[in-house]
């Protein structure tokens, strides 16, 4: 048999090569397309666009095989251009939420000051939700950076069957979809915002029972919290239709501009405010829904000298901001803060102060312009919200609270402990692994880095904080940065917060301390982490989870949710078939200890939370 000639395949040979520049690629752009797009949580069209997509590339695959390797490699890498674009945009665009469940009849009319407005009934009929409600004009235009303007009376009726767009803040994207199906994170669906965005969303959302208890109910305002960054009134962690559907209390959630879009400060703002003073939008909108409360809750059935305010982290930090701001009076009849309050350092966010001080708001607000190319006020609010976000992106330290002369005219400690914020009664606590959700993406633990910050940091102080916080292996460094951290930043300010209520008010403080850990399959590591608790204390749980509760859970729930609607029946929230609650004045060195057994408890950590009430250095 004569042998190949050189440079001529076999017959057996060439088939099988053929097959290979055939199936290789294909079987490897089949993989990628599934990748993609799972990390991209495609909808069910999302998949079937990338399968027909295949189909069409297998098929036209067996002719390109044929032609010559540039030909093949070029198509080939065509082809896995357009697996690639398709399977990481198809996702589907974000909805607004739409109110109540599968039947959504229409509610009663309710006549606001603004005009009539019409909800929606739950299934069971038990609640009536009005979603979406404006409570102040849009803030846009020549609105933008300016307090928030009464919403106009309207004469047609207002179909509050929907939650508006959120405030502007980050969205969903490819990355942050492919983060959250690798990197497993607690509160996952209210950590990554799932809804569209706008500047026009000073809305609020309203929850009335149909069978309520009296003929006018309390009222719980809740605002949401997220780092003034992210958040808003209609995640579902913050519904209120649970607490509402008790026949106790009427519920709304609110929301407030974000960002630099809610907290840039500025001369020329200052300059044309008409109250010498510029920031803290985000907070006006916050008093201006406050205001739109005690205007028109009563026809809501709720009574507008029982409104108690409520927030979680940012949520929290603004209620406590709300009670040391004589804007709020007469607004506000109580208060509940969780992992989240106004009792850090003011100077300069950008070195870990909590809050700038007006020179460092304004210094922020011109360093902005420059990044614009030196634009004016005017100019700024006719350019793109787009243009606006990334330009401010390197200075958001600084998009949030300021101490501006206006609404906060000295540092919120200072004015509680000259005993001058709003002498209400105060309900306040934090969770026991504030920081764990750095485990995500946990911070550098080599050991010899560690003690040489913490010697540089502390000085004549280092060797205290190393026997409080010790770093001798890798381990030790995580979880003493992780708990010095939940110390520093929560627990401290919770605990001088409710003490200094005690002590300069004369209304009641609680403080409670959470440290059960729900049980999420998975995410166990962290603990009681920031947010734990809002699920058990606003009877929301499973909202944000697909934990498989306990009967433990849920009696932690009922407990908290009857202390909570106790406190915002009464301002105080003991009650028949609960452990007692004491106040701060009665136990000083006592919390209540929320967990699988619940009572009162000697608070945690004293030494360490002592260390930090007497450290001077900056705190957020």
């Amino acid at each position: 048999m004569d042998a190949p000639q050189p440079g001529h395949l076999s017959p057996a040979r060439s088939p099988v090569r053929r097959a290979l520049r055939y199936w290789v690629p294909l079987a490897l752009l089949i993989v990628i397309g599934g990748v993609l797009a799972w990390l991209n949580r495609s909808p069910w069209w999302g998949w079937l666009l990338v399968a027909v997509l295949l189909s069409v590339i297998g098929a036209a695959g067996r002719w390109w095989t044929r032609e010559h390797a540039a030909l093949q490699v070029g198509a080939w890498l065509l082809a896995g251009t357009l697996v690639v674009v398709s399977a990481t945009s198809a996702h589907s665009t974000p909805q607004v939420r739409v109110a109540g469940d599968e039947d959504r009849s229409p509610s009663r009319p309710v006549q606001t000051e603004q005009g009539t407005v019409i909800g929606v009934y739950n299934d069971e009929r038990t609640v009536e939700i009005f979603a979406g409600i404006p409570y102040a004009q849009p803030p846009v235009g020549e609105l933008r950076w300016r307090a928030p303007e009464p919403p106009d009376v309207r004469t047609d009726v207002f179909s509050a069957d929907r939650f508006s767009a959120v405030p502007i803040q980050p969205t969903s994207t490819f990355f942050t979809r492919a983060l959250s199906q690798i990197v497993e994170v607690p509160l996952e669906e209210t950590l990554l915002n799932p809804y569209p965005v706008s500047e026009d969303s000073l809305t609020l959302n309203v929850w009335r029972s149909t069978e309520p208890a009296s003929a006018e109910l309390p009222v719980l305002v809740y605002i949401p919290g997220g780092g003034f960054a992210t958040g808003s009134g209609a995640l579902p962690l913050y519904d209120g239709e649970a607490l509402a559907s008790s026949g106790e209390l009427v519920t709304v959630t609110i929301n407030y501009r974000l960002g630099v879009l809610g907290f840039l400060s500025h001369p020329d703002l200052a300059a044309e405010s008409g109250y010498d003073a510029s920031g803290n939008y985000g907070i006006l909108d916050q008093l201006a829904a406050l205001e739109w409360v005690s205007d028109n809750i009563a026809a809501f059935g709720g009574d507008p000298d029982r409104v108690t305010i409520a927030g979680q982290s940012a949520g929290g930090e603004s209620v406590c901001l709300l009670g040391a701001t004589p804007l709020a009076e007469g607004l506000v009849d109580g208060i509940i803060g969780s992992s989240g309050a106004c009792m850090g350092t003011t100077g300069d966010t950008e070195l870990d102060d909590q809050a700038d001080t007006r020179a460092v708001a304004e210094d922020a607000g011109r360093r902005l312009s420059e990044r614009l190319g030196g634009a004016s006020i005017e100019e700024m609010r006719a350019m793109s919200v787009d243009r606006i976000l990334d330009a401010a992106d390197s200075l958001g330290d600084h998009w949030r609270p300021s101490v501006d002369g206006h609404v906060l005219d000295r540092p919120p400690p200072e004015t509680y402990a000259s005993g001058e914020q709003l002498d209400v009664p105060t309900l306040v606590g934090n969770n026991a692994d504030e920081s764990s959700l750095a485990l995500a993406s946990p911070p550098d633990t080599d050991v010899d880095e560690y003690r040489t910050e913490v010697r540089e940091t502390h000085g004549d102080d280092a060797e205290r904080f190393l026997e409080l916080y010790p770093g001798e292996t890798p381990e030790q460094v995580l979880e003493s940065l992780l708990q010095a951290e939940t110390d520093r930043v929560m627990t401290r300010a919770m605990h001088r917060w409710a003490h200094v209520q005690s002590e300069t008010g004369s209304s009641d403080a609680y403080l409670y301390h959470f440290s059960h850990t729900p049980p999420e399959d998975g995410l166990e590591r962290f603990g009681a982490y920031h947010g734990a608790e809002v699920a058990y204390a606003y009877d929301n749980l499973g909202a944000d989870s697909d934990a498989d509760y306990t009967e433990a859970d849920f009696r932690l729930r009922d407990q908290m949710t009857a202390y909570w609607i106790n406190f915002v029946r009464t301002g105080d929230p003991n009650g028949p078939g609960l452990p007692a609650w004491s106040t701060v004045e009665q136990a000083p060195d006592q919390v209540m200890e929320f967990a699988a057994t619940s009572g009162m408890a000697h608070r945690p950590r004293p030494d360490a939370i002592d260390f930090w009430l007497a450290y001077d250095g900056p705190i957020p």
